[in-house]
């Protein structure tokens, strides 16, 4: 079980969810947050996460492709 700024990942979840590590708040630190995916869902979420990033003035680096997300 893994947690997320939601609570905990149960086992039956852990498949679905596309955070490898939590909870998530726990990777915020000052300026910057870390969201640690799982490769089988990193697409859907890397670009989840920075059309929100987007919709509030932030900006979103993937660590994987070097550079700022679009």
């Amino acid at each position: 079980m893994r947690g997320t700024s939601l609570g905990v990942i149960t086992e039956d979840q852990d498949e679905t969810s596309p955070w490898s590590i939590g909870p998530l708040i726990d990777c915020a630190s000052r300026p910057l947050i870390y969201f640690g995916m799982g490769w089988s869902r990193a697409e859907e979420a890397s670009a989840y996460a920075a059309g929100v990033a987007d919709s509030m003035g932030l900006n979103c680096f993937d660590v994987q492709q070097d550079r700022l997300r679009p």
